[in-house]
């Protein structure tokens, strides 16, 4: 039984700067692409909708029957993407949406039940997303390792790259999960506001809803994903977990 109605979009461009075209990059025998549409099948979402701006990505996709919508090339985000895809389903006000990043093969489909249930729960919060614990220690001064705090309640805090130890050593900090959940009418508030400057210097799209004063609901993520895509050695990494699956 469904715990709550959710839709999943996965938006996939084919022009990523640092691994061009991975979309389509074989691990195992399928594309990256369809890994995570596959993943994302598992999960309880109503639909699974793949957004993207390329054909290539349509036309690979269609073994799996895999929904597709063709969005404009000019999104700046993830996030812009999913917003397009909603406007052209006309989806309700109130409709559970989860972004699913087309990068992430090993996102476990519990995790993905879990935010939308979460934001269910907490509907005075704009979105919700999920965390891990950091248990690398070289994963604090990684700026590609965006850490997050939160209080007792779940309440983000705070998003950030990089660190000052002399105030962060002091509190908790936890690794984001790049899953968030949100109804269509947080998404279109969000989407609809340029970016802030917070946003732009910390290379942090979660900053312009603080700036926007939406409340983002955070929960230690059920089963810790895999690693996503976005290098050659995250590449090789997940070709190496997913073939020994």
């Amino acid at each position: 039984m469904k715990l709550i109605d959710y839709i999943v979009v996965i938006p996939a461009r084919f022009d990523s700067k640092r691994l061009p075209g991975k979309a389509l990059l074989d691990i195992s025998g399928k594309t990256l692409i369809e890994h995570v549409f596959l993943a994302a099948s598992k999960s309880q979402a109503s639909e699974i909708i793949i957004a993207t701006d390329s054909e290539k990505i349509k036309k690979a996709v269609k073994n799996i029957n895999a929904k597709t919508v063709m969005t404009r090339t000019s999104h700046r985000s993830g996030t812009d993407r999913v917003a397009e895809v909603a406007e052209i389903e006309n989806w309700k006000e109130d409709q559970v949406i989860v972004n699913v990043q087309g990068d992430c093969p090993l996102m476990p489909p519990e995790n993905i039940d879990q935010v939308a249930s979460l934001l269910s729960k907490n509907r005075d919060a704009g979105i919700a997303t999920l965390a891990t614990k950091i248990v690398n220690p070289e994963e604090i001064n990684d700026p590609n390792v965006v850490k997050v705090n939160f209080d007792v309640n779940g309440k983000a805090i705070s998003f950030r790259r990089k660190i000052r130890h002399s105030v962060d050593q002091k509190i908790r900090l936890w690794r984001h999960i790049g899953i968030y959940a949100y109804t269509l009418s947080t998404l279109k508030k969000f989407s609809q506001h340029p970016r802030t400057k917070s946003e732009i210097a910390a290379r942090l799209e979660q900053l312009r809803a603080f700036d926007l004063k939406m409340k983002i609901i955070i929960e230690e993520a059920v089963i810790s994903p895999g690693p996503d895509v976005d290098t050659e050695q995250d590449l090789y990494t997940v070709r190496r977990i997913l073939g020994a699956n």
